[in-house]
């Protein structure tokens, strides 16, 4: 009988804490591996980089368990040559197994995961049967060995179809690509919006939308498909469509239709995931619809009422839900119009300076916002926003606007803050008054709200302080020294 040799306790202990370790490391790349593409791309580089780290950290934690082994116990010399071999090799395809994990929605899908989560416990499973007589007593080294390496084997292999899986579905995906790319190419020039719908979502998707928004004839298109119930709800908003009366009576027409054959008789017998889908629709068009001045209160109750007897929801659930709210009834439609033949008097003062910065809409755009009744109330409001307060310096001279005190006040702290905050230079550091515009931005548009302030009767008299210290910490010239005369009329009219 051959005589057993201990083990050294030493050797025991660090193949336990270096299992421990290796035990960790694999399971954190196990979870990284299966949320590869679960994020945005930069998330997801960032996830494929410490991937990658954990899976160089592993199989080096994985090669010194070996080493140990194979010193301190008694791993067979054909264990050794193949260990030498199968441990680098496993480690390759559990990286070609990475590159696979990184698209989990091609086949092969997530069979690669099994490279990288089988291979180290066996090879630790083999460290721990070196170490252990009484593990090698039970079970024979032939057995052991042919099990751990032949698996190792067959699953370094296995990334070779794997990888040809995803070839194949690769080469199919682009001749596909080439087949809808080429339907698309012969549509006729006189296509009909629904000869041009089945292509939104698909590899041309960006081209179809385009098309779309240049046909004539979309408006009326749109509303035969809606009457008919092709039309693709989840795109209204992508399509350039006119936000009519006609459009919003036929939109919530056909949103009662289609939410009527998805109500469940049995309540809870679905899951959610059956009507995901229609629910992104359905919530994308009241978005718009409701943005757009349509209320939809009638139609989100009644979308609302037929997902709760599904079981689970989404975020759409709850846009679906969302649309009722009061403030969202023509917030897009008197803010953010798309186009300007949407502002109505209802708009709001920002919807109107949007179109300003056209040359060629400027004009209208001014004569428009010079109307609104509710010009200063709005302006007040942008004042507050860091991006509506420089659109109000910009064109304050041009609106006509009250010089309420809630104007004076909001536009004068404004300005206290941005001259505070303005950068001045040291007197050894000499700088033009050109530089201090082009700080102040809006070629200066700050010091021009100032003086229109001034001579509308706001009590300015700190604000013109403090914007002359700034004038004067820069360089002289004719443009400096005009606008401190200027300043300092204002401060005799105060």
């Amino acid at each position: 009988m051959a005589t057993r040799t201990a083990t050294p306790s030493g050797a025991i202990i660090a193949t336990i804490c270096l299992s421990v370790l290796a035990l960790l490391v694999w399971a954190c790349q196990l979870a990284l591996l299966n949320s590869l593409a679960g994020s945005d791309p930069a998330g997801n580089a960032l996830g494929e980089a410490f991937s990658a780290l954990a899976m160089i950290a592993l199989w080096v934690l994985l090669g010194v368990l070996t080493i140990i082994g194979w010193i301190n116990g008694r791993m067979p010399t054909a264990a050794v040559l193949a260990a030498l071999i199968l441990i680098p090799a496993s480690g390759f395809a559990s990286g070609g197994a990475l590159d696979l994990l990184t698209r989990p929605g091609t086949s092969p899908f997530m069979w690669p995961i099994m490279i990288p989560a089988v291979v180290p416990p066996l090879v630790v499973a083999f460290c721990f049967w070196a170490l252990i007589p009484s593990v090698r007593d039970a079970l024979p080294a032939p057995m052991a060995g042919g099990f751990v390496w032949g698996a190792t084997l067959l699953l370094c292999i296995a990334i070779l179809p794997l990888q040809h899986l995803r070839r194949a579905a690769d080469d199919q995906r682009e001749a596909e690509r080439a087949h809808v790319a080429a339907d698309f190419a012969s549509l006729p020039a006189d296509a009909a919006l629904w000869d041009v719908t089945p292509f939104l979502g698909t590899t041309v998707d960006d081209q179809a939308q385009a098309r779309i928004r240049s046909l004539d004839r979309r408006q009326s298109d749109a509303e035969i498909m809606l009457e008919r119930g092709d039309f693709p709800l989840v795109y209204l908003g992508n399509l350039d469509l006119d936000p009519t009366p006609t459009l919003c009576d036929k939109m919530r027409a056909a949103l009662r239709r289609r939410v009527a054959p998805l109500v469940l008789t049995t309540p809870k017998s679905k899951p959610y995931a059956e009507i995901a889908s229609e629910m992104a629709g359905a919530a994308s068009a009241m978005d718009w619809l409701v943005g757009h001045d349509c209320s939809c209160d009638a139609e989100s109750m009644a979308w609302e009422q037929m997902a709760n007897g599904y079981t689970g929801s989404n975020w759409d659930f709850y846009r679906v839900v969302q649309v009722r709210e009061p403030n969202r009834l023509g917030k897009t439609l008197n803010e953010y119009p798309e186009k300007f033949s949407m502002l109505t008097p209802k708009a709001h003062l920002r919807a109107w300076l949007k179109f300003a910065d056209d040359q060629n809409l400027r004009d209208p755009a001014i004569a428009g916002a010079r109307r609104l009744d509710h010009r200063t109330a709005n302006a007040v409001e942008m004042l507050g926003e860091e991006n509506g307060a420089w659109k109000i310096f910009e064109y304050l001279g041009e609106l006509d606007l009250e010089p309420t005190p809630a104007l004076c006040g909001a536009a004068l702290g404004v300005l206290h803050s941005d001259f505070a905050k303005t950068w001045r230079p040291a007197s050894d550091d000499p700088r033009s008054y050109d530089e201090l515009l082009a700080r102040l931005g809006g070629g200066g548009a700050p010091f021009r709200a100032l003086i229109w302030l001034s001579e509308h009767g706001c009590n300015t008299e700190a604000e013109l302080t403090e914007a002359e210290s700034l004038v004067r910490v820069y360089q002289d010239s004719s443009e400096s020294a005009a606008m401190l005369a200027t300043l300092a009329r204002l401060h005799r009219k105060t």
